[in-house]
């Protein structure tokens, strides 16, 4: 058996200042626009609120997967318009593998794709480039990493590194794992020092019954920063994109909790317990992860109340739906909160959103075209 040394952060915690303006002052400052994109007849893949795309480094153009033709779509976000395709094989030696989990534009000729178990670099015209390595690679004890990690992203095309989370179910456990791809080396992170995955973890450990729901962990890139949030929490973890852990930011908004009621202590026997307890979480508070808005150095956050209709829940993991209340945050570079606003136009935070030219750019699925909600602060 094979044992590996983790490595846990020394947490700096840093509170968010708050600079807050009144909703009313507020209301005064923000317009809301709706686009929608011309796809040209092509049928863009709008399901699961269309995670798996990216946008290009000038944020002029998305890409999407396309899970249906198995290729990746771009869309000009200037022209509003579909103006391209990329094609790629889901097997044989230029496969990405059947299922595609994320997609993010490295450079203007290559994409890095991460699907079930593998991740690689990839040309445009769907030529594999690289295999990341995961397994093989040496961990701080001078031992075979032998894992990989559920989520990924790469950055830094001369020095790249591909910075994953790796989550451990037995013991309710995630870290960051950062491969070194010059070096062959794997660097492990603990993210979880205030519990906010740990202790939101649903579970029931019989296995004639065995049941495992574990909040979302986001991993994302923004403003050349590797930025890990969670789920039922406000806190922001920070790294740069050489993997060097920089602070742990802990956020005070005040139109919402900065995190919901943890399970600590709590046992689950049933189904319904554990429908019970979801409906609570989401009905307490769910942060989206922050976005960065380069024109005007900032960064917009997206988080959300909900209101259950009584009854039971019928088919799902909680009763009928009367009310989501969308909230949009505003920081300044230093992450300092610096707005909060109820937002009554949106209508989810589990969504794809993006800044560009200033503006908060948020999906939304219009009659089975893709559309945006403009946000103007």
């Amino acid at each position: 058996m094979k044992y590996f040394t983790y490595l846990t952060i020394l947490f700096i915690s840093v509170s968010c200042q708050t600079k807050l303006n009144k909703q009313a002052n507020f209301n005064n400052l923000y317009s809301v626009d709706t686009v929608i994109i011309d796809s040209k007849e092509s049928l863009l893949d709008l399901e699961s609120n269309i995670f798996k795309s990216d946008l290009n480094e000038r944020k002029s153009s998305i890409f999407l997967f396309n899970k249906f033709k198995h290729l990746i779509d771009e869309v000009d976000l200037d022209n509003l318009e579909f103006v391209n395709n990329y094609p790629f094989d889901s097997d044989g030696p230029d496969g990405t593998g059947e299922y595609v989990n994320d997609i993010y534009e490295i450079s203007d000729s290559l994409f890095f794709i991460k699907s079930f178990n593998r991740s690689a670099l990839f040309h445009k015209n769907g030529t594999l480039i690289y295999k990341i390595n995961w397994t093989n690679s040496i961990d701080s004890n001078g031992l075979k990493f032998g894992k990989i990690p559920q989520k990924e992203i790469a950055v830094g095309l001369n020095d790249l590194k591909v910075f994953g989370l790796s989550f451990e179910n037995k013991n309710r456990e995630v870290f960051l794992d950062i491969l070194s791809v010059k070096d062959n080396s794997v660097e492990r992170f603990d993210i979880d020092s205030e519990k906010s995955y740990h202790n939101f973890v649903l579970e029931i450990d019989d296995p004639q019954n065995y049941t495992f729901m574990d909040p979302i962990v986001y991993l994302t890139s923004e403003n050349d920063q590797i930025i890990i949030s969670h789920q039922y929490s406000s806190e922001i973890f920070i790294f740069n994109g050489e993997g060097e852990y920089l602070k742990t930011l802990k956020c005070e908004p005040s139109m919402t909790p900065n995190r919901a009621s943890d399970l600590k202590g709590k046992s689950f026997h049933t189904i319904e317990q554990i429908e019970e307890e979801y409906q609570k979480l989401l009905e307490q508070v769910t942060f989206a992860p922050p976005v960065w808005d380069g024109v005007n150095k900032r960064y917009f956050r997206l988080s959300a109340t909900r209101i259950f209709k009584e009854g039971e829940a019928k088919g799902t993991l909680h009763s009928e739906l009367q009310e989501i209340k969308v909230y949009l945050s505003v920081f300044d570079s230093d992450f300092n909160l610096t707005s909060e606003v109820l937002v009554p136009e949106l209508t989810t935070e589990f969504v794809k959103y993006f800044s560009k030219d200033g503006k908060l750019w948020v999906f939304e699925n219009l009659a089975d075209e893709l559309g945006f909600i403009v946000i103007d602060i």
